[in-house]
């Protein structure tokens, strides 16, 4: 190995790079998921070196997995969290087989190399290592593999509603979520989650009388009024809020910018009141979705055949609500901008509100010293995530969640994520194992006597 703990016991390079294809050749495309292969995949790994560890499989073929190290000491427990479904591949689109682990000049490619199953690979590696490696904890270690994230949930859901007591005392959390941001060449930021927005999906419907499409009509016309009623909402902006969290990713991204952005970023809440400014930083899809709540249109329906005026025509809105945000107000605010005669409103599902864990906590600061080791001229940045991860399902229990991924990624590689030819580099698969490594010890590992075989120096290369 380049890096990590010299030893000949522990995972080679070539052995997690093997390990990753083995799992990205696992199809678990959801629906209908067949996580239950993946969780086998897992348990397989670990009872080989003698970690305990238990598949669930709360629904034919819907499964997760637990896994447990554990520590001595007296401190809450530490969740390696990660999703073991992907979203479904457009094969055709592909210039690879997404299910076939493939390797190709120095990238590993595979639906799921990014979201998220090579962090869920690299979280097993990390508990395969310190088992072998004999490290005292002061804490336990679980690892912790979910079906469902992707679509509705159900393993998150069954986890805390049903089986909460297999996580009882934990303290932390880290999931999925930010990533280092590479900008020019150079990593610029290590994004923290420490939040993220709440979905709050509507449904409107409007009503009109039906009729024959050679005999078309305006008045009384269902698909006429929702298409005004959309253009309504198209038109409408909602009100732009600063949280403390953006505040301080702008900040943060202040530190690594060149001047005049500095002096935007350093005072976002001032720069945000100027309409010309505002205007720029909106134009900016990433930065408008945290800084205010967003609407989008994402589904239409109307008639069963084209020859058919429709008595009712429906649109679907993902929205996604700062944290804070009471979403009975937003839905009345929505109400005014597109309810008239024939059109109205209702909620789909069920809501659960945004929530956050603490910037400066004990992992939060084993995160910034890894950055210090590996990238010290990057910045540690708490970032909102605008779309919903399995931290929100279990904050509510007490546990501080983050998410952070240990890769280093420009835009252009963020944007495979859920695309077409998703992968991921090997310099960052064994890069990302080492700082996964080095976060996992700075938290949980107990201090160890000189001559103890995981004492032995870290190789900072």
């Amino acid at each position: 190995m380049t890096g990590g703990l010299r030893s000949d016991d522990l995972l080679s390079d070539a052995e997690v790079i093997g390990l990753l294809r083995r799992y990205l050749r696992i199809d678990t495309s959801n629906p209908p998921g067949n996580e239950v292969a993946a969780a086998e995949f897992f348990r397989d790994l670990f009872e080989a070196e003698g970690i305990e560890a238990t598949v669930y499989e709360f629904a034919p073929g819907r499964a997760n997995i637990v896994a447990r190290l554990h520590g001595e000491g007296p401190e809450g427990a530490l969740i390696l969290s990660n999703h073991m479904d992907v979203v479904i591949p457009d094969r055709e689109e592909w210039s690879v087989d997404p299910f076939g682990g493939e390797l190709i000049d120095g990238y590993v490619y595979g639906r799921g190399a990014l979201d998220m199953k090579t962090t869920g690979l690299l979280q097993a590696v990390t508990l395969i290592n310190l088992k072998r490696a004999g490290v005292a904890l002061r804490r336990d270690l679980i690892f912790l593999g979910t079906a469902d994230e992707e679509v509705e949930g159900a393993g998150i859901n069954w986890m805390t509603w049903e089986r909460g007591d297999l996580l009882n005392g934990a303290e932390f959390m880290l999931n999925e979520g930010g990533v280092i941001d590479e900008v020019d060449g150079a990593a610029r930021s290590y994004n923290v989650a420490v939040t993220e927005k709440a979905p709050f999906w509507i449904r409107i419907r409007a009503e009109g009388r039906a009729g024959h499409g050679s005999q078309p009509y305006i008045e009384d016309n269902a698909v006429h009024r929702l298409l005004r009623a959309l253009d309504r909402l198209a038109r409408y902006q909602t009100p732009v809020r600063v949280t403390e969290t953006t505040d301080a990713f702008f900040k943060a991204l202040a530190r690594t910018s060149p001047a005049r952005r500095a002096d935007i970023y350093g005072d976002i809440r001032k720069a945000v009141e100027n309409p010309a400014l505002l205007a720029a930083l909106t134009a900016e899809p990433a930065f408008n979705a945290i800084l205010r709540n967003t609407i989008a249109i994402t589904m239409l329906e109307g008639a069963p055949q084209i020859n058919i005026i429709p008595s009712v025509a429906e649109a679907r809105l993902d929205i996604r609500l700062l944290p804070g945000e009471d979403p009975g107000a937003f839905l009345q605010e929505i109400k005014a901008v597109v309810e008239r005669t024939g059109v109205s409103i209702e909620p789909i599902g069920r809501f659960r509100a945004a929530t956050e864990s603490p910037i400066d906590s004990e992992l939060v600061a084993a995160i910034d010293r890894a950055r210090q080791r590996r990238h010290p001229g990057a910045v540690l940045a708490p970032t909102m995530l605008t779309g919903w991860t399995e931290s929100a399902a279990v904050r509510p229990l007490g546990v501080k969640a983050y998410g952070f991924q240990p890769f280093v990624l420009d835009e252009s590689e963020r944007k495979r994520i859920h695309g077409d030819d998703e992968r991921i580099s090997v310099d960052n698969v064994l890069r990302g194992a080492r700082i996964l490594d080095e976060i996992v010890r700075d938290l949980c590992a107990a201090p160890l006597p000189r001559d103890h075989p995981a004492a032995r120096p870290i190789d900072m290369r």
